[in-house]
């Protein structure tokens, strides 16, 4: 037996609703919701200020300065244990 990852299809879209509040939508297939942060910090389906700061002014260095050189700490893929067969 070994790991195999797996996508569960993860998209993240911060919907601008007013200035200054966006909805961090958080889903995967089907529209199935993922929140990667505890609901009562950013609930993704109400606009937040918090929100906002956090696209604002915290994702974008989070991205250009770690995600896009390969540094990802935050998303771990799924797994699935996939049985070998015999040769």
């Amino acid at each position: 037996m070994k790991d195999r990852a797996i996508y569960n299809g993860y998209g993240s879209c911060p919907l601008t609703v007013e200035r200054g509040k966006i909805i961090l939508a958080e889903f995967g297939y089907g529209g199935k919701l993922l929140p990667s942060l505890p609901t009562w910090l950013i609930d993704g389906t109400r606009p937040s200020r918090l929100a906002w700061y956090m696209k604002e002014k915290i994702l974008p260095p989070i991205y250009f300065l770690a995600m896009l050189k390969g540094r990802e700490w935050m998303a771990k893929p799924d797994k699935e244990i996939v049985e070998e067969t015999p040769k």
